[in-house]
Order: C-alpha cells, then structure tokens, then sequence
C-alpha cells in the first residue's frame, strides 16, 4: 500500500488526484478480472519500478488495454487508442482522463508521437501494441515501426508482454464480452534500447515479436487446461 503512494517514482509529474484517479478505476477493472476471469500476473518482478517505458504486447480484443494496465500494479501507462474512440461525449473524456492519447488510424500521426515522446521524457510508462488493430483470429499480425520510431528519440527500456485468453472472451466479432473465461499476462525480460537501434528495422521488428510471442506461450501455458486454443 505505501508503494501506491509514492507518486513521484510511479507517475513523475502527474497530479496526486489524477494518479489516485487511476487507481480507483484500474482497482475496479483488476477486481472484475480476477473474479470473472481469474486473472493472474506471470513474471510482474521485471516491470521495471521507475523511468521511462515502452510496454509492448499483443493485440486481439477490447480487453486488452485494461489486461495490460493491471498487469502493471503500480505503475500507471498512457495507452494510444483510435481518434474514433474519442468521439463519443463521455466515453471520450473517460479515456483522456486515464491519459489514453488518440491516434489516427491512418499512421503517421505527429500528434500522438510528440505525447509519447513527453510521456517517456517524463519518466513514465507507454503501453503500445505493435500490430495496430486487433487480431481476428488471436494470432499476430504484422508489426508496425511506431516503437521504434519513440527509440530513436527517447531510448528507454521495451517491456514485452504475452496476453492470453482475452481473444477467447472478446473476440474482435462480438459486440460484448462472454462471461466466462480466463485471463492470463506473462511478463517477459526488458529489452535495452540499444538491442533494438542496434538492428536495422525489420531485425529489431523482429526481435519484438519473438519476445511477445515467447510470453504469449507462457500465458497460454499458463491457462486452465478447458481454456486453451486448440492447435
């Protein structure tokens, strides 16, 4: 409890309301994961517990963003969404009071790159997910070069996460989520700036997804038995 009140190495710069905001609603969403859901954390010891940070998972279902915040515990993250999403009234002031950053379908959005870059300048925490969109069928889709375009210019260290179980749940074809189900996050090993600038882009892309994909296998392993997808 007293880690969640120190709020200069959690969230550098932000306000004690909005960060206690944040909690309020990531206590909430936590609660409902893990007794609908089971929700469980794989790994959590190497979130890094201070500094700038790139989060990087997979993508295949609403649940996802919110999957990936609880994982997180007492670090908070700005998550970038799609502009649309922020369009509807009270919903789109919901997201921009959990620091969500619009982003425009299209790619090449300048706007949302210079939130991130002063998000990671600040010291605090960006959840991306590579693929753009959500999968269709839960497998990984091609990666676009948004993180390492936030490398070049902030170097910070790229956290890989697995997250299995949410396609299941909230598949990108349903309006709503099924009720039962069960979740699962693996944490994989920080990646240091360098191993990525080091690389020329479609190597450091690379390396990426086989981080993802290697938390995605422990997640899934880590699923109850009934749960898991089939092959």
């Amino acid at each position: 409890m007293i880690s969640m009140l120190e709020f200069r190495r959690r969230v550098p710069g932000r306000s004690a309301i909005a960060i206690l905001w944040f909690d309020l609603g990531r206590g909430l969403v936590s609660a409902w994961l893990r007794l609908l859901y089971g929700f469980r954390v794989l790994g959590r010891r190497r979130i890094p517990r201070a500094g700038g940070l790139i989060v990087v998972a997979n993508h295949a279902s609403f649940l996802d963003p919110m999957v990936v915040g609880c994982a997180l515990r007492d670090r908070q993250f700005s998550p970038m969404a799609r502009e649309s999403l922020f369009r509807f009234g009270p919903f789109g002031w919901l997201l921009r009071s959990f620091g969500c950053i619009p982003l425009s379908r299209e790619g090449g959005d300048a706007a949302a790159m210079r939130a991130g870059i002063a998000e990671l300048k600040a010291g605090r925490c960006l959840a991306i997910f590579p693929e753009g969109t959500r999968s269709r069928d839960g497998s990984l889709q091609t990666f676009r070069r948004g993180v390492l375009l936030l490398l070049r210019k902030v170097p910070v260290q790229v956290v890989p996460m697995g997250v299995a179980g949410s396609h299941a749940i909230w598949p990108p074809q349903r309006s709503r989520p099924r009720w039962r189900g069960a979740l699962r996050v693996a944490v994989g090993e920080p990646i240091p700036p360098e191993a990525l600038l080091d690389r020329d882009p479609e190597a450091a892309l690379q390396l990426l997804r086989e981080a993802i994909e290697a938390a995605m296998v422990s997640a899934e392993a880590a699923l109850p038995a009934r749960t898991r997808r089939a092959g």
